[in-house]
């Protein structure tokens, strides 16, 4: 999950609070906020900010500061190229299942993975697998 999504995510834990609300108990500017929720890029560059949030939100800075390198951009890029290249690929998901494919379509919310099969199964017989890309926490090719 990348530091936007895990942003948006902490807030609904938290209640649905707004960033003018974590801004004010995190002592951080309300824009530092709002812009790592909306970037898809790597956000989040200033430790002292993402230490206050951390704070704010009661859990550990790595929590945050791990999840700069995993960017909604570079995952957009590597699954455009695993599906020009109808390479497999591997998903991480948050809960710490991993799921194995081909990638089917992707979206901006979702993607969908085509389940590897043997020989026995037949080319499009299985249901892809459909995940949020908000729930994606790493990738990699196989």
């Amino acid at each position: 999950m990348s530091l936007s999504d895990y942003l948006k995510y902490l807030r609904a834990t938290r209640g649905g609070v707004t960033p003018w609300e974590i801004a004010e108990g995190a002592g951080v500017p309300a824009a530092e906020v709002h812009l790592i929720e909306v970037k898809h890029r790597r956000v989040g560059e200033d430790d002292a900010i993402l230490a206050r949030l951390a704070a704010y939100f009661h859990v550990p800075v790595e929590e945050l500061t791990t999840r700069r390198e995993v960017y909604r951009k570079l995952l957009t890029s590597f699954l455009d190229e695993s599906k020009q290249n109808s390479s497999e690929v591997a998903l991480k998901l948050e809960s710490g299942e991993e799921l194995i494919g081909t990638v089917a379509w992707y979206s901006r919310e979702a993607v969908a993975l085509s389940p590897s099969t043997d020989d026995t199964v037949e080319v499009g017989a299985v249901d892809p697998y459909v995940v949020q890309r908000s729930w994606i926490a790493g990738w990699h090719a196989l």
